[in-house]
């Protein structure tokens, strides 16, 4: 009887060995529960203004006014106010090598019409747009209203001239950005990867072509990940792609539950 409990206690703690060496390796990590109104300002800092049309609207924010952690959620704010429309948005400070999966835990509190939310991953220290790739993990539109979208843009495939990249085709015609989800893109030297609550969605092949084709750059830099809730609506008189704003939708509001970066299996 003893030799029996013996081997089954080597057993239970044999398992417990093989669960612990199959965790993750989680690198960093923010649930947004620390007691400020601010996101941690040695991890993120807000978006700034460019003439494009996701960051547009920052050009009137003043500091974190679009911006605050409450109850647990980091809670990022697109309205209008004084006539002037305002985005919300931070990016964190540092990158991240390849081989890691990002993963957010986010919802829209409603599908405003003319907002372009999204949670994404640019270069740092990169090549002029597109050279040095970008990872969007999730993108809303109106004008899919029940799909999202998952997208990555390289040299490769736009050019010096185009702006859509390569995003994933079987997107489900019935999603609800209006409840949580877990969206989640890894960057590993053959593929980026694309997931939506623990289920692949879409991946992008490398091709292993020559360093010239810029096919295939993720895995050059370190990226970071931006979290933004913006406005389209027009640029240079020009109708920008998120559309048209509609006013009264506004405010609208995506809450980020958490963010999370973990090593990719081999």
């Amino acid at each position: 009887m003893k030799h029996i409990i013996l081997f089954a206690f080597f057993l239970f703690t044999t398992s417990i060995a093989m669960a612990e060496n199959k965790k993750e390796k989680v690198i960093f990590i923010d649930n947004f529960n620390n007691a400020e109104s601010i996101p941690n300002p040695k991890v993120w800092k807000l978006c700034d203004f460019f003439k494009c049309a996701w960051a547009q609207h920052f050009e009137h924010v003043k500091g974190y006014e679009n911006v605050r952690v409450e109850d647990g959620f980091l809670k990022l704010k697109a309205n209008k106010v004084d006539g002037q429309y305002k985005n919300g948005g931070i990016r964190t400070i540092k990158g991240f090598d390849k081989n890691t999966r990002v993963e957010v835990r986010a919802m829209l509190t409603k599908r405003a019409r003319g907002t372009f939310p999204a949670i994404w991953q640019m270069p740092i220290g990169g090549k002029p747009w597109p050279k040095s790739g970008e990872v969007d993990i999730m993108e809303w539109v109106q004008g899919t209203p029940m799909e999202f979208y998952q997208t990555v843009h390289t040299y490769y495939i736009n050019g010096d001239e185009g702006s859509a990249g390569v995003t994933n085709p079987n997107r489900d015609p019935n999603f609800d950005v209006t409840q949580f989800h877990v969206y989640a893109a890894e960057r590993t030297e053959n593929a980026v990867i694309f997931y939506v609550d623990g289920k692949e969605t879409f991946r992008y092949e490398n091709m292993h072509l020559s360093k010239d084709k810029m096919q295939f750059p993720f895995c050059d830099y370190k990226f970071d990940i931006i979290l933004n809730c913006s406005l389209g609506g027009t640029l240079n008189g020009n109708r920008t792609w998120p559309g048209e704003i509609h006013d009264e939708d506004l405010p609208v509001e995506m809450w980020v539950d958490w963010v999370k970066v973990v090593k990719c299996k081999k």
